[in-house]
């Protein structure tokens, strides 16, 4: 290769490593954040977010939420309009979410949805596939080093405060107003704004009259007798329709409740509704006005009002809470 050549590559890989830090990562963790801010749920938080918000004090999900998201554009007007700034702050972002990731995978057991672009989103192995990819490109294509005269520093500072005021202002008009809206059930009950199952497995061996999940919903008299199942599942969700046509089509041999969680703080989701094959299964339903965080079908096994079981995300083929 001619020194003309290699200095042409050269010039490439500079310009389309600026590319990707001033541009493509910006826009891509900018679409992210934008999609959590317009969803403005607090199902976009995986669980391993939630939990380090709980561990800090925070126990309000959608101020957490918020939180998170500043700190999202303020990373993405940094990369936009700082480009001496651009690489650095790319390259600690998808770090951090590579990490977040790995947590979600390995230490949570979620493959399913991360919440990366909110509520539906893709799964975490392939948000990691993607991040990774960006980070490599990061570090193989090093932009050409950036100068900063007063001018162009001030310009991109004002750029940087006026886009920041504007996506602080939107998500948090989004996220507190949907905090807000809550329905009579929430007033009545004394219910939280978003709520989530934290630590299943200190459940076993709690009654029933212990654990608050209980308290909010209209149970038949007799829940605290004998061998029952509760499941708790969303109306149209697929690996719950397999569960229950699976194991419950026929023949119930043990008291069954079914409690049905809101698709929304507003609704449920009637019209996607699944065919419930369990006839003998008494139905009931979660009260609207809150964002419940459950991974779906939540299965509970209870021996006279005392939980033995309890597990998300409930296997179809070899359920794990399915004991009697």
């Amino acid at each position: 290769m001619t020194e003309q050549e290699s200095s042409a590559s050269q010039s490439v890989s500079m310009r389309f490593g600026a590319w990707l830090t001033q541009f493509i990562v910006p826009l891509w963790v900018f679409f992210g954040a934008f999609s959590k801010a317009n969803g403005a749920t607090a199902k976009s938080l995986p669980r391993s977010i939630l939990d380090a918000g709980g561990i800090i004090g925070i126990k309000d999900h959608y101020i957490w939420l918020l939180v998170l998201l500043i700190i999202e554009f303020i990373f993405v007007g940094v990369m936009f309009f700082m480009p001496k700034l651009a690489r650095s702050a790319a390259t600690l972002l998808l770090s951090t979410f590579l990490l977040v990731l790995l947590v979600e995978m390995f230490g949570y057991g979620n493959y399913e949805s991360c919440g990366c672009l909110g509520e539906h989103s893709l799964s975490p192995m392939m948000m990691f596939a993607i991040d990774f990819l960006l980070l490599l490109g990061i570090i193989i294509f090093k932009p050409k080093p950036m100068t900063c005269t007063l001018t162009n520093c001030k310009m991109g500072f004002v750029s940087f405060v006026i886009f920041i005021a504007i996506t602080t202002w939107y998500s948090a008009d989004r996220i507190l107003t949907e905090r807000n809206s809550s329905s009579g059930e929430v007033t009545t009950l004394n219910l939280p704004n978003s709520w989530y199952p934290q630590d299943l497995g200190s459940w076993d061996g709690k009654s029933v009259d212990d654990i608050e999940l209980f308290s909010w919903v209209e149970w038949p008299e007799d829940i605290r007798v004998g061998k029952q199942y509760v499941i708790f599942y969303g109306m149209a969700c697929d690996h719950c329709e397999e569960l229950l046509y699976m194991h419950f089509e026929f023949d119930v041999q043990f008291p069954t409740t079914l409690v049905a969680i809101p698709e929304s703080k507003d609704e449920f989701n009637e019209d996607g509704a699944f065919d419930n094959p369990c006839f003998d299964c008494i139905k009931t339903r979660l009260p609207l006005g809150v964002d419940w965080i459950i991974g779906t079908p939540m299965v509970i096994a209870l021996e006279d009002g005392i939980v033995r079981c309890a597990i998300e995300s409930e296997e179809s083929e070899y359920p794990a809470c399915l004991i009697w």
